[in-house]
């Protein structure tokens, strides 16, 4: 009977093991299928917003070159010279015609009355949003409107750009009208796959764009809110698990700021389908219990630790061990896919090179972890200057890369407060005494409308360089567009 008794105590103290075993397996698989479609809807997101951003810098472009047709004298209605008015009219509609989502244009005057375009002449948009931030504020050039339904066609986004003298006055704009039906048609291309909806709407709760498609739902505020405290709040990224106001599903959902624009993302994942996977993950569980009650915790131990391991080797693989920024390799990668993107766009893509001055001297007299400590110093000084879009990398030894998709002027700017960061930054050796860096700047920049790969960048900017150090260090040197393309 003793021995029964220890049998059963036994037994019963595995089975209660096991069941906490099993029950802290089910927890942890639900908590990490909730991570999966939090990084699914994530990665989604950005996706879609890196797109929205592209379309919006092509339509600036448009703008551009609109704004550089436009003498902001001629700008009047009616315009005393019809038949100047109409060649300019017709050189803008040309223009305009090659944006296949902009259906209306307008110049304005500088009182935002339209004078020329393919609405109505003579309308005063003085109350809308884009001429009254444009007037109010001499530093905005640029901006993309609210949805909104206009006097002609359906709903749409404004995007303007202001004609400005040297000084800032504002002397008239240019704007475009793009259906929201270019954001319906992307998200159809892209389709759902294992989302179950994706919407966006501006920051007024607007829905512009959903897919699978509700055109009757279009134009109309979106009354969740959920949204509403996201849109208050200063979260760039939010998931939450609600339910739909447009057919009233449960889903869980993924909404994301569209940075420098009023618009919101918002992917939704199906709660019974995102579930299901874990569903049946817990049945198999369950079944490996009963079978073998610790094959299932041993699976999972392995299953995390080749997760850790993977994500320890993806981080060792782009970040330089010492300074904790972007090492040769992982530079390389993001650098080349700047590149492509600025070739793209025809932009501007602009490379510092930066070395530590005398760094060998730092190393001889104060021993390689001061060095060490010195080189960390100088990467921080670059990360704080520079912007979360530029790329910044240590190239090798005590030679650093910052790569920017500006021109020659931002570059030099930048160069500049690097430079003044680095000399303003202080380390200490091991005597407590502080010991001062300077730093020798080459750059290089090219407009991408021609053929350019980082090996030309980095040719140049380090001729830039070893002009510096010929006439002494601490300064910056540039190469100038035309100069870079005659020396290659």
């Amino acid at each position: 009977m003793q021995k029964r008794s220890s049998g059963l105590a036994a037994y019963a103290l595995l089975m209660g093991l096991s069941s906490l075993l099993l029950g802290l397996f089910l927890w942890t698989s639900y908590q990490r299928t909730l991570e999966l479609q939090e990084s699914r809807l994530a990665f989604s997101s950005e996706l879609i917003a890196e797109w929205i951003r592209g379309a919006f810098v092509a339509s600036d472009y448009l703008l551009r070159d609109m704004v550089a047709q436009i003498d902001p004298n001629a700008l009047r209605y009616p315009h005393p010279n019809p038949e100047a008015h109409a060649d300019l009219s017709q050189r803008l509609e040309q223009r305009r015609k090659t944006f296949p989502h902009a259906f209306l244009y307008g110049a304005f005057n500088r009182h935002c009355v339209v004078t020329q375009g393919n609405g109505d002449l003579g309308y005063d948009a003085s109350d809308r949003e884009y001429c009254q931030r444009l007037q109010a504020d001499p530093e905005l050039d640029s901006l993309v409107t609210r949805g909104y339904r206009a006097n002609v066609g359906p709903v749409n986004v404004t995007h303007a750009r202001a004609l400005r003298a040297e000084d800032g006055t504002f002397l008239g704009l240019v704007a475009i009208a793009l259906k929201t039906d270019f954001f319906s048609q992307w998200l159809a291309r892209m389709g759902t796959g294992r989302l179950d909806s994706l919407a966006i709407v501006d920051d007024q709760h607007m829905l512009l764009a959903r897919y699978p498609p509700l055109p009757q739902a279009i134009g109309q505020l979106v009354d969740n809110p959920n949204l509403s405290d996201f849109l208050a709040s200063d979260e760039p990224f939010r998931v939450a698990l609600v339910r739909s106001p447009l057919d009233q599903k449960n889903r869980y959902f993924g909404s994301l700021k569209v940075e420098g624009t009023p618009f919101v993302i918002i992917l939704g994942i199906d709660h019974a389908d995102w579930l299901a996977d874990w569903y049946r993950l817990a049945g198999l569980a369950v079944l490996g219990w009963i079978l073998i009650m610790g094959l299932g915790f041993i699976a999972l131990r392995n299953y995390l630790r080749l997760l850790e391991g993977r994500s320890a080797l993806q981080q060792q693989a782009r970040t330089d061990s010492l300074t904790g920024i972007a090492n040769r390799f992982y530079f390389t990668t993001l650098a080349e896919r700047e590149i492509a993107r600025a070739q793209r766009a025809c932009g501007w893509i602009s490379l510092l090179l930066l070395d530590v001055d005398r760094f060998k001297t730092i190393n001889d007299s104060h021993g390689h972890h001061v060095g060490d400590r010195a080189l960390k110093t100088f990467a921080a000084c670059c990360s704080r200057v520079t912007r979360a879009e530029d790329v910044v990398g240590r190239w090798g030894g005590d030679e650093f890369v910052v790569l920017i998709s500006q021109d020659q002027t931002a570059a030099l700017g930048l160069a500049e407060r690097l430079l003044e960061e680095i000399r303003t930054a202080k380390i200490l050796n091991d005597q407590g005494e502080p010991l001062s860096l300077n730093a020798s700047i080459g750059v290089a920049c090219l407009r991408a409308d021609h053929p350019l790969d980082l090996d030309a960048l980095l040719h140049q900017a380090d001729l830039a360089m070893l002009d510096v150090k010929r006439t002494g260090r601490g300064r910056i040197g540039a190469l100038s567009d035309s100069a870079a393309l005659s020396s290659g």
